[in-house]
């Protein structure tokens, strides 16, 4: 008899708990789109994989914007800094090995100092998946599929959208590859927040 209170018990804490989960989910505005294009103040954390013919380079990834000021720390999976990218609408500050470079340009910066191509400059409309371009492919919910896409400086690159998460009346990527030649980034988002 003991058994079976202990069961129901445990049966009703486990249901609760996914009540609970289900409960938490957020509605998901009408115009989610619009107001995730206007929203200039984010940050979400993740992983990156940067796959090139000559290399394979992993890091976590912290990146939030705030107005104009995008600030990118890359960290080793043990929590080590890789490097810290600062960026304003005139100015980049890249913090790399110890030491401070600076460019008007992130993306070039980045690649000049670490070899690691990334449109950074555009990171706001790729990321959360609200690219505005003929070539943009969406799903039966209006979310971003795929598309081919050329950066501020010219490269042309081709972003997949496999999966996404409803949350904070958005839908958010959460998993993302971008390729550019022979250059491929996989990326998988994983806490979004807005203020």
């Amino acid at each position: 008899m003991t058994r079976q209170y202990l069961f129901l018990a445990i049966t009703f804490l486990f249901l609760g708990g996914c009540a609970q989960q289900i409960a938490s989910k957020t509605v998901l505005y009408d115009d989610w789109k619009p107001r995730l294009v206007n929203q200039k103040t984010w940050h979400v954390e993740g992983k990156l994989a940067f796959i090139s013919p000559d290399e394979r380079q992993s890091a976590n990834l912290n990146w939030q914007q705030r107005e104009n000021n995008n600030d990118l720390v890359l960290t080793s999976f043990i929590g080590t800094r890789i490097l810290q990218l600062k960026q304003t609408s005139k100015m980049a500050e890249l913090e790399f090995d110890d030491k401070k470079y600076f460019d008007t340009d992130a993306a070039r910066l980045l690649k000049r100092l670490t070899g690691f191509t990334l449109p950074v400059n555009n990171a706001g409309s790729w990321l959360k998946g609200t690219i505005d371009d003929q070539s943009l492919v969406v799903d039966q919910l209006g979310r971003a599929k795929q598309v081919l896409w050329f950066d501020n400086n010219g490269k042309k690159w081709q972003i997949d959208y496999s999966s996404y998460i409803q949350s904070e009346g958005y839908w958010l990527p959460t998993k993302l590859t971008l390729k550019h030649q022979q250059i491929k980034i996989k990326i998988q988002l994983y806490d979004w927040r807005f203020n």
